[in-house]
C-alpha cells in the first residue's frame, strides 16, 4: 500500500506545474476573449438552466416580464394554428395563465435536460408543471431553442404542449 501511495503521489502534477498550467490556462481564455469572458460563459448549460430556474421564480411571484424576460425580441412561440411572436406570446400567457397579475397556479420545472448546437445554440427539453390555485394540476414538455448574442443566452423558440 505504501508503495502504491507513492506511485500515486509521483505521478501527480507538482504544485509548481499546476500553477504554470492555470496561468497558462488564464493568459489562453484571455487571448482567446478579451473584454468578453463572463463566469458565465464558461459553462452556458449552467447558465440557461438557471435562466429557466429563475424565469419559473418570476413567474411564481407574479412577475409575467421576468418570466418573459429569457425571450429573446425576435422568438416564436408554437401554437395549433403555427408559430405566434413574442408580443402575442406574452398577451397568450396573460390571458391563459394570470388573472389580475397574478398567476393562477404556481410552475415549475423538471427533468430538464439542454445540450449545445454548436457554439451560439443550445436544445433543451423538459417537461413544466402548473399546480395549485384550486384548479386541477396540468402538466406537458417543452423543447426551447436557446439562442447566444451580445445579449447573452435567449431563447429563440419555444414549443410547450
Amino acid at each position: 500500500m505504501a508503495v502504491e501511495s507513492r506511485e500515486r503521489l509521483a505521478s501527480r502534477p507538482s504544485r509548481r506545474a499546476r500553477r504554470i498550467v492555470a496561468q497558462l490556462t488564464l493568459a489562453l481564455m484571455a487571448w482567446i476573449a478579451p473584454g468578453h469572458l463572463r463566469a458565465t460563459d464558461v459553462d452556458p448549460i449552467s447558465t440557461i438552466v438557471e435562466q429557466l430556474a429563475a424565469s419559473a421564480g418570476e413567474w411564481n411571484r407574479g412577475s409575467l416580464d421576468g418570466f418573459i424576460a429569457p425571450y429573446a425580441q425576435e422568438s416564436t412561440f408554437m401554437t395549433p394554428a403555427g408559430p405566434i411572436g413574442r408580443a402575442a406570446m406574452v398577451e397568450r400567457y396573460r390571458e391563459k395563465y394570470f388573472a389580475a397579475e397574478r398567476p393562477r397556479q404556481t410552475l415549475r420545472f423538471e427533468q430538464v435536460e439542454a445540450r449545445l448546437l454548436g457554439s451560439d445554440h443550445a436544445l433543451m427539453t423538459g417537461r413544466f408543471l402548473l399546480s395549485g390555485g384550486g384548479q386541477p394540476d396540468q402538466s406537458g414538455r417543452f423543447t426551447l431553442v436557446w439562442v447566444h448574442s451580445s445579449g447573452g443566452w435567449r431563447i429563440l423558440h419555444d414549443h410547450t404542449s
